[in-house]
């Protein structure tokens, strides 16, 4: 091969702009990802827990002391039942419940006591290893304080020696136990991945469509008007939308992964979400023409840093927490989560998503009436002679 091929390859319009899309998407991706994820991890403690105290005054003390130890968001002010529909719909993230008679039960030197924590696995799965971690260490700082309050009444009254004291202290088993209730247990790996994946599959595929239907559109612009052309556009989005959520639908029920709402309802909330993005997808291509496809690519990092997928946009910088709210993987994930897995209903992300479609067609709408079409000129014909 010589390096005249090549110098012919690289004069080709196609060459260099698949070159620039290649580097742009290691730039969006590295600039947003690590922007967006930079200190994630010290702002776990923006991750809301609720406490409630079933057993009155008597247990305020307890209830106090293990909000000052976590480093969390703590809400004090909610009933149980209050508290179960925040954990449903994702506002809190685990319930440390104090029920009813348990000081009673910790002041018995021969009793013991249970505490109840409530997790909701509809959830990324970093919140649920670090709530399952919380509760872990709840317990233990527990035992360890009423254990040793405890036993040391009984000892001091006893007048051991220290030496066989510690032995006694250092043999006692732990006296408060804990009761971990599963809300919306994920019982497949696969089901906290179906958000993401349905997610990326669906922006991805609207992007590339979009692309080449905006292609598509300049080559008939000889042929037809510009309303012509972007009617035609949106009935190929409409059926492409309708076929690939199907397909997509089908899949996920025949690798094993049911719907808590059945086969019609995930195929149209997918067939939502796909639309949501293929209008997304087709405004940045009717705003900014072919350089629209490098806009998408932005808005492809932007929506999989803040879709919630897997690390919840509580922990997210203020930006991207903020923005994920305008595009649809934020609402897609929330309402996958709650189909693949269980939740509160997918009506508000329904709404959410359909506003949102419905918003980017009305700026492509109102894009394609203000825009002039070039007016075609034809050479003079000479006259016969």
């Amino acid at each position: 091969m010589n390096s005249k091929l090549l110098f012919q390859f690289l004069k080709q319009p196609v060459t260099i702009v698949g070159i620039i899309t290649a580097i742009l998407f290691q730039v969006f991706f590295s600039l947003i990802w690590i922007t967006g994820y930079d200190h994630v991890t010290d702002r776990v403690n923006q991750l809301p827990i609720a406490i409630v105290n079933g057993d009155g005054a008597a247990a305020q003390p307890i209830a106090d002391g293990i909000s000052e130890s976590l480093k969390f968001e703590i809400k004090k002010d909610l009933t149980l039942a209050e508290a179960k529909d925040d954990l449903e719909s994702r506002e809190i993230r685990l319930i440390i419940n104090i029920p009813q008679g348990f000081t009673g039960q910790i002041s018995d030197p021969s009793g013991q006591a249970e505490i109840r924590y409530f997790l909701n696995e509809s959830n990324p799965q970093m919140v649920s290893n670090v709530m399952q971690t919380v509760a872990l260490k709840v317990t233990a700082a527990l035992n360890t304080e009423s254990s040793s309050a405890s036993l040391n009444q009984t000892l001091i009254g006893m007048k051991l020696p220290e030496a066989q004291a510690n032995i006694i202290r250092n043999s006692t088993g732990d006296r408060v136990t804990s009761d971990v209730q599963i809300i919306n247990p994920a019982t497949n790996f696969a089901q906290t991945m179906v958000p993401l994946m349905i997610v990326t599959a669906s922006f991805t595929g609207s992007m590339l469509l979009a692309m080449n239907l905006n292609r598509a559109s300049l080559n008939l612009s000889l042929q037809a008007g510009k309303w012509q052309r972007l009617t035609a556009r949106f009935i190929l989005l409409g059926a492409t939308a309708c076929i690939t959520s199907l397909i997509g639908t089908s899949m996920i029920h025949w690798l094993g992964i049911p719907s808590s709402l059945g086969f019609m309802a995930m195929w149209m909330f997918e067939f939502i979400v796909i639309i949501s993005c293929m209008s997304i997808a087709q405004l940045s291509l009717i705003l900014l023409g072919d350089a629209g496809a490098w806009l998408n690519i932005a808005l492809l990092s932007i929506q999989m840093l803040s879709s919630g997928a897997t690390i919840p946009r509580d922990l997210l910088s203020p930006f991207y927490s903020w923005i994920g709210q305008f595009f649809p993987a934020y609402y897609a994930v929330n309402g996958m989560l709650d189909l693949v897995i269980g939740g509160t209903g997918v009506g508000q992300n329904v709404l959410a998503l359909i506003s949102i479609g419905a918003v980017a067609a009305a700026i492509s709408i109102f894009l394609t009436f203000i825009r002039r079409e070039p007016q075609l000129t034809q050479e003079p014909v000479p006259a016969n002679a």
